[in-house]
């Protein structure tokens, strides 16, 4: 190993401690609120659990698209690697303006047929009575959300993603205490059931929101933005270069999220007790699945930096790195999945056998498929995104999801009947031939695209 290869490997792992540790860390806060609504809520029984699935459902699609304009991180990173703060600035306020303004459009559309939408995924009208005030509380808490995860996105993009570390192991404190409090009617409070699961989540995210941009404001940190500068940062040709990425992303969300909402509506169909498993495993998923989150985080970061640089070798260099370390680190976590799948099943005693039963074997089934979901996120996530590679991404979800996965588990569902466990598989196969046909796009090097060389050649034309 040369000594230019020895720097850059100890680079590499100088950075991605500094990066990997705080943002998983910051996955466990925030899989911890979902893991600990659904213990709380779940000892109400299966129907809560239900509800708590087919409101999360909704909330799931809002994430999702949300998240796709939460992809001009990847030119927030390039530019900060660029060490162009003018045009940081301008990312991050399209951004901003971009989360609220599609949050306000989806809430719209979600206030109007809140009720329709509810019973696409629960048949028994007293469960989707009870999501309906669920979601109501739930709706106020998306939109103080779409302005405040803004700032804690761009601060991931950059590296600096500690206060939010700390703010949301706060809010998180938060919530727990009110949880038990509201839902089950202590520490003096009425009892407000499954309601109160919902009050407790606004709390804790109003509290987080103020803590923040508190603090943003107060210490003027990074993307202290005032409204003047926000609307002055507003480009339209610098806006149209962005969304030419980003647009291919939100469709890529969008077919995904949608996607997902429909195997929730089969899982529905088969019973509440089967929408009840689903929703437990999910859960399940994504607490195990902080550790690839934070390693495609730090991908993105790293990859992104790298690829800023008019060589991008070592960009391909860190790529092959992080495939490596998600293989092994799947691996581990899924001795820890077989491990732990007793003492999961315990967590929730009060619901059924059937319930019990199923999501045992489920548990098993995640175990089997984990490298993939590992593998997919850290190159679709962490560098294909990194890369701006979306409109591949796009086209990939439009075939695993919606040509392979999907008709498999309507078809077990609605035709043949299948039990939970057999259908859950035909869902993981989502997942397993996105890995198959992505492990090509990554083999390919076709990813590796620098965002911002086009916009420094025009700037300096102009």
């Amino acid at each position: 190993m040369s000594r230019s290869e020895q720097e850059l490997h100890k680079q590499f792992r100088r950075e991605i401690t500094r990066l990997v540790i705080p943002s998983v860390l910051q996955m466990v806060i925030g899989n911890s609120f979902s893991l600990l609504n659904t213990i709380m809520v779940g000892r109400l029984g299966d129907t809560a659990i239900a509800v708590v699935a087919a409101t999360g459902q909704i909330g799931f699609i809002l994430s999702m698209i949300l998240s796709a304009v939460y992809g001009i991180t990847a030119y927030i990173t390039q530019f900060h690697g660029k060490r162009d703060q003018e045009s940081v600035k301008k990312a991050f306020g399209l951004m901003l303006l971009s989360s609220v303004l599609v949050t306000l459009t989806l809430l719209i559309i979600i206030m109007l047929f809140r009720s329709s939408l509810l019973s696409l995924f629960v048949n028994d009208p007293q469960a989707a009575a009870y999501g309906v005030q669920y979601l109501s509380v739930l709706m106020v808490v998306y939109l103080i959300n779409s302005f405040k995860d803004v700032y804690g996105q761009a601060l991931g993009a950059i590296g600096r993603n500690k206060l939010t570390l700390v703010v949301g192991l706060i809010a998180m404190s938060l919530n727990a205490v009110l949880d038990y409090a509201l839902i089950y009617g202590k520490l003096g409070f009425a009892s407000y059931g499954i309601q109160g699961a919902a009050w407790a989540t606004l709390a804790a995210s109003v509290l987080s929101t103020l803590l923040l941009l508190g603090y943003v404001y107060g210490k003027k940190y990074y993307f202290h933005i005032t409204m003047k500068e926000l609307l002055q940062s507003f480009n339209l040709s610098f806006a149209k270069k962005i969304y030419a990425t980003t647009l291919p992303l939100i469709l890529h969300e969008g077919l995904w999220s949608v996607g997902n909402m429909l195997y929730a509506v089969a899982f529905g169909y088969m019973g509440v007790s089967a929408l009840a498993t689903f929703q437990l495993a999910r859960t399940f998923n994504g607490y195990f699945m902080m550790v690839i989150f934070g390693f495609a985080y730090a991908a993105k970061v790293m990859i992104g930096q790298k690829l800023a640089q008019d060589d991008s070798r070592e960009a391909l260099i860190y790529a092959k790195k992080f495939t490596r370390l998600s293989v092994a680190a799947s691996v581990v976590v899924s001795a820890l999945i077989l491990s732990l799948n007793p003492v999961m099943l315990r967590l929730f005693s009060h619901t059924s056998s059937d319930v019990q039963t199923a999501l045992h074997h489920i548990m098993i089934i995640q175990a089997a498929v984990m490298s993939l979901y590992f593998l997919n996120n850290v190159w679709i996530v962490g560098m294909f995104r990194a890369g701006g590679d979306n409109v591949y991404t796009m086209r990939l979800i439009g075939v695993t999801t919606w040509v392979i996965a999907l008709p498999l588990v309507f078809a077990g569902a609605y035709l043949f009947h299948w039990p939970i466990e057999v259908v859950y598989f035909m869902f993981a196969m989502e997942e397993i031939s996105k890995a198959f046909i992505g492990y090509f796009r990554y083999r390919s090097k076709r990813w590796a695209n620098n965002l911002i060389s086009t916009m420094d050649e025009e700037r300096e034309v102009a």
